[in-house]
């Protein structure tokens, strides 16, 4: 998926909000030079024909020589907070899919789910499974190949499944641990980031959740930016891609990087910007559990 012009926009907010948040150290007159320097890198870079993800690259490589730390985990405690809302329901979650009415897909629905669930709201878990409840009868995804994807399960021996973000990764594990439950010859290799950037799931999110607790290998996919390019990934994820049967892939960012490239890949994820929407031809808002493969310029 090529970035289109609305895509320079969005970076550059990231831009803002990552200086705000971690370079509080600095004077007024070193954020703007610090601003300016990062976005003149960034339009330096930015060509058409580019994957949005790719045009991110650089601002993150250039705000990790930045920071004092020489960081580029620039959202570490709101990873580990919305991993850890997330793990303390766990097994009342799991408990709530199993009685629902169609337990395997709604699990699917609630990993999609995981962006738009507000983290503000869980005073209790009664207050977050009024919301899911009502989350998973209101939305339907919008592209649906779920019973293809079950079909192909059948006969599936590895599933590659690509993670996305902290926190919704809790909500992943509870679709993986299902997927196991009732197909437990499937090998289920999890993949996650190789290095931190904005939010996304990373080995140490992984282990913090327990992922190795239901998938049959967590792997690093070679990916340092937020979504994954089959020109950046690394050997064993590589091998693990080409074996896979099925894959998983989770969130924008993989599908900004992977749309077009496989048959076996089914998407999941929530359009949450206009750019994306109109690759898919849905709504901003809609969920996805999609296996067409589109490729606009």
């Amino acid at each position: 998926m090529y970035a289109k012009f609305e895509c320079i926009d969005c970076i550059v907010s990231q831009i803002k909000t990552i200086i705000g948040k971690n370079f509080d150290y600095l004077d007024e007159k070193e954020k703007f030079d610090l601003m300016k320097s990062v976005s003149t890198d960034l339009l330096k870079y930015s060509e058409y024909g580019k994957r949005p993800i790719e045009l991110a690259r650089v601002i993150y490589e250039k705000l990790g020589e930045k920071s004092e730390t020489k960081t580029h985990d620039f959202y570490r405690e709101e990873k580990q907070a919305s991993n850890a809302l997330f793990l303390e329901a766990y097994d009342e979650l799991y408990k709530f899919l199993k009685d629902s009415d169609e337990p395997l897909k709604n699990a699917a629905k609630l990993s999609v789910l995981g962006n738009v669930i507000d983290y503000g709201i869980k005073n209790s878990f009664g207050e977050l499974e009024w919301e899911l409840e009502n989350s998973l009868k209101l939305k339907n995804f919008s592209l649906d190949d779920f019973d293809s994807f079950y079909e192909t399960l059948q006969e599936a021996k590895i599933l590659l499944y690509i993670h996305d973000n902290a926190g919704e990764i809790v909500l992943d594990k509870l679709f993986i641990k299902m997927i196991k439950e009732e197909f437990p010859e499937v090998h289920i290799i999890s993949a996650v980031r190789s290095a931190p950037v904005i939010n996304d799931v990373t080995l140490e999110d992984a282990k913090e959740v327990g992922l190795e607790e239901v998938a049959s290998e967590v792997i690093e996919s070679g990916s340092k930016i937020p979504g994954t390019l089959l020109s950046d990934v690394n050997q064993e994820f590589l091998i693990a891609y080409k074996q896979a049967d099925i894959i998983i892939s989770k969130g924008q960012g993989n599908f900004e990087g992977l749309n077009g490239e496989s048959e076996k890949i089914y998407f999941a994820l929530m359009a949450k910007c206009p750019v994306v929407a109109r690759e898919l031809k849905v709504d901003v808002g809609d969920i996805i559990f999609s296996r067409k493969n589109l490729f606009v310029k």
